[in-house]
């Protein structure tokens, strides 16, 4: 069985097979049905006939395992043993890179810039788990609704892997190869940064940048690519050179996409220091200290014993933190983003709505306003370190500037909240309607009462659901995560938060249980529910 293609209705391990995805060297990709009914994806590969083809899915299991972040899809479940081979992920809904700038055109502003970040979060996550992708290209980032996501580790390895490539070949797609691997080098982290480059110039041009197929090796040695004028681009061909030490950083490159006109060259940064993201989400400056002992940076990725990580006021964090390779297994604790704790106070104002419909949807608009305020803190602190370096009076300064970055933020609100306030009024209108002509709720007081708080809840979901994922929504979700991380740096501190939304919505479906009417401050009284 594990040798012919699944149809429709085919079972694998007790999934359901739905349709076909895609399929390719490391196997093919099914959208199947869990015993629950729910869509996930399915990579089979012919380990009876094919047993590169199978390790190599051992090793995407192992990467995927091992790399936590919100653009890399989870694995679900896998059968490593048998003949019929399989691994199950998370199904990620939408369309490849490459086809999104086939049907649409190439990306611009920040759609370019979120999905340069998202990937590159992506990359980053992934080597530090001692991972190389090594076949970072178009085809292999999916365009989801929540943004880019990286997938495809079949090529992927660790430091101490041996190479699984057929006949002596270099792995990886014409065009989307760095020119150090060309000539022989092995796949690091470092040609994964040019892959992203490559990737992104695509993105940015709708072209990859040394074009496709055999002609594309020989035009990636000789380095020519016709620089668009776009923001970003030059730096973008900078790190597509083919001196490694003349690159400049992924997330340098996403500040010039935002707009940044200034990046820290290369040479002004001492040898012995590198830019890096600590377990816990916070960026450090890893300093090779001589005082600790004689710890060497070994190849690009790995901070071996006598690294010493600073924040950026200079303050010693750790002393032999962020080690080598050989020490990080699946465990790694990367940033935590706290999507359930936004989800279960997205949750409870919603239900607390259905009492106070217009004080719920303050609440809301207070926090979206301060979320994208502490973005546009957070951001202009960033680029005033890329253009000036590190000063200790800019945290201050940028402080003292809220007030500027709050009415920038509310400028920037107003048409995504505009958006929003008319589909959670038409979805609220549209419920409450249904439910007083009888059509999806009893006309008793009880089901009068219900029908009419429910749809108020629903539209006020709707509402944040605008909000966060509509037009011109990114600042608002990048700045509710980080908030959300602010007030909550351990699961500890999280789930305390969690439980305080679990008691506001408990709270007021206590109220709706009890026949409270709706609180309509400031509007006038509305019909009472039982009408």
């Amino acid at each position: 069985m594990a040798g012919r293609a699944l149809h429709r209705g085919d079972e694998v391990g007790g999934y359901i097979v739905e349709r076909p995805l895609g399929s390719g060297g490391s196997g093919q990709v099914y959208l199947v049905r869990n015993a629950e009914g729910a869509a996930v994806a399915l990579k089979r590969v012919d380990a009876q006939h094919d047993e590169v083809a199978a390790e190599r899915l051992r090793r995407e299991v192992r990467a995927l395992m091992a790399v936590r972040h919100p653009a890399v899809p989870r694995v679900l479940d896998a059968e490593l043993e048998d003949d019929d081979t399989f691994v199950v992920f998370e199904f990620i809904e939408g369309e490849c890179l490459a086809d999104e700038v086939a049907a649409r055109g190439p990306l611009e502003g920040e759609d370019l810039a979120y999905c340069a970040e998202r990937i590159a979060g992506a990359l980053e996550a992934a080597h530090a788990a001692g991972l190389v992708h090594r076949d970072v290209t178009p085809s292999n980032v999916m365009m989801s609704p929540a943004g880019a996501v990286l997938i495809d580790f079949g090529l992927s390895h660790r430091a101490d892997d041996s190479r699984l490539t057929r006949e002596g070949l270099v792995s990886g797609t014409a065009g989307y190869v760095a020119p150090e691997v060309i000539d022989g080098a092995e796949p690091g982290a470092d040609a994964d940064r040019w892959a992203w480059a490559a990737t992104m110039a695509f993105a940015m041009t709708g072209k990859a940048p040394y074009g496709t197929g055999n002609s594309a090796i020989r035009k990636t040695l000789q380095g020519k690519w016709s620089v668009p004028d776009l923001p970003g681009a030059e730096v973008l061909a900078a790190a597509l050179d083919r001196k490694v030490e003349e690159r400049p950083g992924m997330r340098d490159i996403v500040a010039a996409m935002r707009g940044a006109t200034a990046i820290l060259p290369v040479e002004a940064l001492a040898a012995t220091a590198v830019m890096e993201t600590s377990s816990d989400g916070t960026e450090v400056l890893a300093v090779n200290d001589p005082e600790l002992n004689d710890g060497e940076f070994s190849d690009g990725d790995d901070f071996e014993d006598g690294w010493r990580t600073v924040d950026f006021d200079g303050h010693v964090l750790n002393d032999m933190v962020l080690p080598g390779r050989e020490t990080l297994e699946g465990d790694l604790e990367l940033a935590m983003r706290r999507p359930v704790l936004v989800a279960a106070w997205a949750t409870a104002v919603a239900a607390s709505a259905a009492v106070a419909p217009f004080a719920g949807a303050a609440v809301v608009i207070i926090a979206a306003l301060v979320a994208r305020t502490v973005f546009r803190r957070g951001e202009a602190l960033r680029i005033a370190r890329a253009r000036r370096g590190e000063r200790r009076r800019d945290s201050v300064l940028h402080t003292l500037g809220v007030p500027w970055h709050l009415i920038r933020a509310a400028a920037e609100l107003l048409p995504s909240l505009i958006v929003a306030a008319l589909i959670g009024t038409a979805v609220g209108a549209l419920g409450w309607y249904l439910v007083s002509i009888g059509a999806v709720a009893t006309s008793t007081p009880d089901g009068q009462g219900w029908g009419h708080a429910i749809a108020i809840a629903v539209g006020l979901l709707a509402f944040e659901g605008a909000l966060w994922w509509g037009l011109w929504s990114w600042t608002t979700r990048e700045g509710s995560y980080r908030v959300a991380e602010s007030l909550a740096p351990t699961n500890g501190v999280s789930g305390a938060w969690i439980v305080v939304a679990l008691i506001i919505f408990g709270s007021a479906s206590l109220a709706v249980y009890v026949g409270a009417d709706p609180w309509w401050w400031p509007l006038p009284a509305m019909p009472q529910s039982g009408g």
